[in-house]
């Protein structure tokens, strides 16, 4: 049953805000896959790499988010936006799963780590792809702009993974 003191956008926001630390996630767990040296790593340093990642990603969004809420509000966070803020970040958390399963089939011998982490980042980079084309064709943009807005988005999604690959390493 909706809240009756919710809003009709107030949904739509919340649905953007989840998809916006999806696209975060998949970003900084791509550079992250993008590391991993399958054959001087093993697939239990792999998961935890992964899963580090992850887990480390989401405690940072709840604790900067809740400390910036004292800071501007000047008083605790009430009870409830503390859970809103554990669903809202916890894309980061789902951001990890495919990887993993993927390094699970590997543990479990049935493809190498290799294929594991190339098929982990293939499928993170057609997930933006696939998130690219959706947003250019949400403002109604025609094939061939929604083909450029995807390969810049794109782009510059790649940009940051190499920096963050660069910088980090």
């Amino acid at each position: 049953m909706k809240n009756p003191r919710e809003k009709p956008g107030d949904n739509l926001e919340f649905r953007a805000e989840l998809l916006k630390e999806r696209i975060y996630a998949t970003l900084a767990l791509l550079a992250i896959l993008l590391t991993i040296d399958p054959a001087h790593t093993s697939t239990l340093k792999a998961a935890i790499v992964v899963l580090g990642t992850a887990l480390s990603l989401w405690g940072a969004s709840l604790i900067a988010a809740g400390m910036s809420y004292r800071v501007v509000m000047q008083r605790p966070e009430p009870e409830t936006s503390f859970k809103r803020r554990v669903v809202l970040h916890s894309p980061l958390l789902a951001a990890a799963a495919f990887p993993l399963l993927t390094i699970a089939l590997s543990a479990l011998g049935f493809i190498s780590l290799s294929v594991a982490v190339d098929v982990s980042i293939g499928a993170s980079l057609l997930l933006l792809l696939g998130w690219s084309l959706l947003s250019a064709r949400a403002v109604g943009a025609g094939r061939l702009a929604t083909l450029v807005v995807a390969a810049i988005e794109l782009a510059i999604g790649l940009a940051v993974v190499w920096l963050k690959m660069t910088v980090g390493h």
